[in-house]
């Protein structure tokens, strides 16, 4: 019996370190995929260049799963089929990358995860009859007091009427992202079916778009080529649909969202320290506010205190 317990207690604390591995690696990708987007879109690249390296990996390497599954899978309805496409792939893409041309990489990885989760509660209150208790309510309105720090204080060089316009931008990309959250978990499919579907298409539609619009790439850096396909196309694309997975797995969603929160930290030093973008009290309390109260709303602190 002691025997049994020790290797329930291993594989337990086995179990936990592979899903809190993942989750840190899925957070590091998700604050490198906006830095990284701030940075091409700052330097020579388009919005259309960027949807096209984005895609194009996923397109390639997870080919082996939409060629068996069909470019529709069966069983997907088409209202939650488009919806995942418009809510995660080209066209929030584009939206999120001509967003990061008015706003710091620093808010925007506040600003994401922040107004996803009150679009999020909304969706489910509106459609789905959810009652959210006060326990998650004061969670999201810590979360909308720091977003609200931002949009009327502005800290760093934000400055300008153009932020708002950007903020406006974000604001849609995060609606956009909770629709797709919802039709992800109606549509059935899998972590790595959602990413093939939503990668075919959205290179299919990326690369319609580039005929009419043309692209820079021919005359971009090779380095900044390949950073973009590791970045956005290979991790973003695809590593990053696994180790979500595996975090959920292991540490439950609860446990996988409180990680997820660590995003807007995350992207806020890589602004100020990657690329230069302006940091002060106001932008550290906004970062506070959002990653405490995404934890608070996802009930991580009810679980442990149990």
């Amino acid at each position: 019996m002691p025997r049994n317990s020790a290797v329930a207690a291993t594989s337990t604390t086995e179990s936990r370190l592979i899903g809190v591995t993942a989750a840190l690696a899925t957070v590091m990708v998700w604050a490198a995929w906006l830095i990284v987007t701030r940075y091409a879109m700052m330097s020579d690249f388009t919005a259309v260049d960027i949807g096209l390296l984005r895609f194009v990996v996923p397109f390639a390497l997870l080919a082996p799963i939409w060629l068996k599954r069909g470019i529709w899978p069966k069983g997907l309805s088409l209202v939650n089929g488009v919806t995942m496409l418009v809510g995660s792939g080209a066209f929030y893409t584009l939206l999120v990358a001509n967003a990061l041309q008015f706003v710091p990489a620093s808010h925007v990885g506040i600003l994401l995860p922040g107004v996803m989760g009150v679009w999020a509660v909304l969706i489910a209150v509106l459609l789905f009859g959810e009652r959210p208790g006060w326990v998650r309510l004061t969670g999201y309105g810590m979360v909308i007091t720091g977003i609200v720090l931002l949009a009327v204080l502005k800290p760093g060089h934000a400055t300008g009427d153009t932020i708002l316009y950007g903020y406006g931008l974000v604001s849609v990309g995060a609606l956009m992202w909770a629709c797709y959250t919802h039709a992800m978990r109606q549509s059935g499919l899998g972590a790595l079916e959602a990413a093939a579907f939503v990668g075919f298409w959205s290179f299919v539609i990326m690369a319609v778009v580039a005929v009419f619009t043309g692209t820079n790439l021919a005359e971009a850096p090779m380095d900044d080529v390949l950073l973009l396909l590791v970045i956005q196309g290979l991790l973003a694309g695809c590593v990053a649909a696994v180790t979500y997975g595996l975090a959920v797995r292991h540490i439950g969603s609860t446990g996988a969202s409180a990680f997820g929160s660590m995003t807007p930290a995350l992207t806020a030093l890589g602004g100020v320290f990657l690329l230069g973008e302006a940091g002060n009290l106001i932008l550290v309390l906004a970062v506070v506010l959002v990653i405490f109260g995404v934890m608070v709303a996802s009930g991580v602190f009810r679980k442990i205190l149990r």
